[in-house]
């Protein structure tokens, strides 16, 4: 769908890099790269963040649930409208969000 709509994917990939750098930012994060749609997310710096594997988890939390508004807000723009992934890994925190939609052959 979006290889044949590059309008319709930059439209996505800038309301959902918004999203996520709101989020992130709203729970003591930074988003530090961005590599096509994703993101990683840094907590305790530059500055020591008491609780920071709390605030990560719920930053991953709060972007799966607004990723429901997102997809109502553009979601008639897309059949199927691309859905969402986000996860965390125990130890030095890892979270993974991004944007998938169908394969395109």
């Amino acid at each position: 769908l979006f290889a044949s709509h590059p309008d319709l994917l930059k439209l996505w990939h800038h309301r959902y890099l918004t999203v996520v750098q709101d989020t992130v930012n709203a729970h003591k994060g930074m988003v530090d790269k961005v590599l096509g749609d994703r993101v990683l997310c840094l907590w305790n710096v530059p500055r020591k963040c008491a609780r920071s594997e709390y605030f990560a988890v719920k930053a991953g939390l709060a972007m799966v649930g607004k990723w429901s508004e997102i997809s109502s807000e553009l979601g008639s723009s897309a059949e199927p409208p691309p859905t969402s992934r986000s996860g965390c890994l125990p130890g030095e925190l890892k979270m993974r969000v991004g944007i998938a939609s169908s394969v395109v052959t």
